[in-house]
């Protein structure tokens, strides 16, 4: 009878902490379930356009009837015969530099004078191959004839182009 006291003292000791964790159990498992949304009808009707608003007149330029004074047009420069013409010239004097063939492309800024010659050719930042490729891009550039100037306003201008030579 003495080997059952004490294991009678364990189970109703016991006990009540293991209702209590079976009854966190059930809690968690009695929870409602999340509410069920419906999804959206079907409908076979197409959605309707909103009713056009009547147009309204536009207002005459009032500035260029009362001043004379129109639009201005930039014409940008053009090389003599044409880009097709530019780029077969940029082919023909273009040399690839000695060492590790690379292909890319090496984007070349230069500013055509009012006068149609070439200043300030060189490679746009971080838009080169290498030093030895880009130097031979500008190279390849340089040796470009005349331009037609660009316009602004009817009068030839300074204007910046941006050219890509390919290396294949």
């Amino acid at each position: 009878m003495r080997a059952k006291t004490p294991l009678l003292l364990l189970v109703s000791l016991l006990l009540p902490v293991m209702g209590v964790a079976q009854n966190s159990y059930n809690r968690w498992d009695a929870r409602p379930p999340d509410p069920l949304v419906p999804l959206p009808r079907k409908t076979t009707r197409q959605p309707t356009a909103p009713k056009p608003s009547p147009p309204t007149p536009a207002a005459p330029d009032s500035v260029a009837l009362t001043t004379g004074k129109y639009v201005r047009v930039e014409t940008k420069p053009s090389f003599l015969g044409g880009a097709q013409a530019m780029y077969t010239i940029i082919s023909k004097n273009l040399k690839r530099p000695p060492g590790p063939r690379q292909r890319g492309q090496v984007m070349v800024q230069f500013t055509v004078l009012a006068s149609g010659a070439l200043t300030g050719i060189g490679v746009v930042p971080g838009r080169g191959l290498n030093p030895a490729y880009d130097a031979a891009a500008v190279a390849a550039v340089s040796r470009l004839n005349t331009f037609t100037p660009g316009k602004r306003g009817g009068l030839p201008v300074d204007m910046v182009l941006t050219v890509p030579v390919d290396f294949q």
